[in-house]
């Protein structure tokens, strides 16, 4: 095996994957009604094309991309449009579009393609589908992936999930390795790239096995397989890219414009249900785990189902529960409302119980620099958390706050219990609002 790169940067995780990374995925429940939110993807929101009393299948168009960053939206149920009204999502409030469940499941299909195709039929399908990244950006999966002028020389697929608790995606892999490698070989041989790696945590050697036997058998040897020290935050991509490639994307860039591909296992499965079977993205597996839940699972989820019916489909609580958060307990968002719809972009749902430990106050900062040391982009966490407190925007702009992942290494790490993360996180928020205010004087 080759020697890989080893960085500093990263801290070690208790990865919590115990509940859940021995259980087949399930089918989810049929909930009575649906409700798809036009903002479950990073851009413009889709504009809604169905009015109230429509019938809609499972696959029918909904929300329609209008701009270049945006997303169609399909129902994932056939029924009825029963309303179109403000709701809460993972995102705050958006205009949804409610579709009450006639539980009789007609399905509606794209056209079959083939292997024949070009690059920007390809394109086309994906953004006919409406597939945004399912590693949790919600990206649109049709513009990460439009080649450069110069076009890509490596693909890199991520099937790291360093983040705590979650097992989506090793399971998706375990589950679903002839398709992930049809497709990865497919696009491998369409953007004629030089070099096609799937990046794999050194913890998961099932998942490593039948990946490096399935390449073998199907003489796919223009793909390889890379064990990743099992460190987080080891699947954020700037780390991989360093890691494996020795890559490093420069700053107010991308990684397409540097000749790469980057795409989450899970996306690159909703790919081939589009291209070669005609589904559009409709459902995902998402992991519903935490210690206060009777049954934790893998659940296949069809888009728009309330957080509730999979709390029930999993036996409810066991213990109670103190806090829920979408994502792992790293980078996720808590929420408190759980008619809360899954979304495109929904990997887990966390459910925790109160923890002392987590909610000693905060005390001063001591000076350790442990934050500075974990974090896996070189920034100055306590720097940038104390000129978010003081206001002071042009330092936190200095601080190279926007270039933040979001990882949350310093807030774990912090023996303070200062909440870096927060503070960095609202300090960006911040920056966009003061350069979008700036931009329209």
């Amino acid at each position: 095996m080759k020697k890989l790169f080893q960085a500093r940067q990263g801290i070690d995780v208790p990865d919590h994957k115990g509940l859940t990374n021995n259980k087949k995925t399930v089918k989810g429940p049929g909930s009575e009604e649906l409700v798809f939110p036009m903002t479950m993807h990073i851009g413009a929101p889709a504009e809604i094309i169905v009015d109230e009393g429509n019938h809609v299948k499972i696959g029918t168009l909904i929300g329609n991309a209008t701009k270049t960053i945006s997303a169609n939206i399909h129902s994932s149920v056939s029924g009825q449009v029963i309303a179109v009204e403000e709701r809460e999502s993972f995102k705050g409030k958006a205009t949804c579009i409610i579709i009450k469940n006639d539980f009789m499941y007609e399905e509606e299909r794209l056209s079959l393609l083939d292997e024949s195709i070009s690059i920007d039929e390809f394109l086309e399908r994906i953004s006919e589908a409406g597939i945004t990244g399912k590693g949790g950006a919600g990206f649109p999966t049709h513009v990460k992936l439009d080649p450069p002028e110069n076009g890509h020389r490596y693909i890199l697929i991520n099937g790291a999930e360093c983040e705590p608790y979650s097992t989506t995606d090793h399971r998706v892999m375990l589950e679903n390795s002839q398709e992930i490698l049809r497709t990865v070989s497919f696009m491998h041989h369409l953007f004629d790239v030089k070099k096609t790696i799937i990046a794999i945590e050194d913890n998961k050697s099932d998942v490593i096995r039948l990946y490096k036997d399935s390449i073998s058998s199907h003489n796919m040897k223009h793909i390889e397989i890379h064990e990743v020290p099992s460190r987080y935050p080891q699947g954020e991509q700037g780390l991989l890219l360093k890691t494996i490639l020795d890559l490093e994307v420069p700053e107010e860039d991308n990684a397409s414009n540097v000749g790469l591909i980057s795409s989450n296992v899970s996306t690159i499965k909703a790919i081939h249900d589009a291209v070669f079977m005609g589904i559009p993205l409709t459902e995902r597996v998402v992991t519903v785990t935490g210690p206060t839940l009777k049954n934790p699972q893998n659940i296949l989820t069809r888009i728009g189902t309330p957080v509730q019916d999979l709390i029930e489909f999993c036996g409810g609580f066991a213990h109670e529960t103190d806090k829920m958060i979408s994502g792992g307990p790293m980078m996720g968002q808590p929420f408190s409302d759980t008619t809360i719809p899954i979304e495109k972009d929904t990997t887990t749902l966390l459910f925790l119980p109160y923890d002392a430990e987590v909610r000693k106050n905060e005390r001063p900062c001591i000076r350790c620099a442990k934050c500075i040391d974990a974090c896996p982009v070189y920034l100055q966490p306590i720097l940038i958390s104390n000129a978010y407190r003081e206001s002071r925007w042009d330092l936190c702009e200095v601080l190279k706050t926007e270039t933040c992942v979001r990882c949350g290494c310093c807030t774990y790490i912090c023996p303070s219990k200062i909440p870096l993360l927060e503070d960095i996180s609202k300090a960006v928020k911040q920056l966009k609002e003061i350069k979008e205010r700036d931009e329209n004087k």
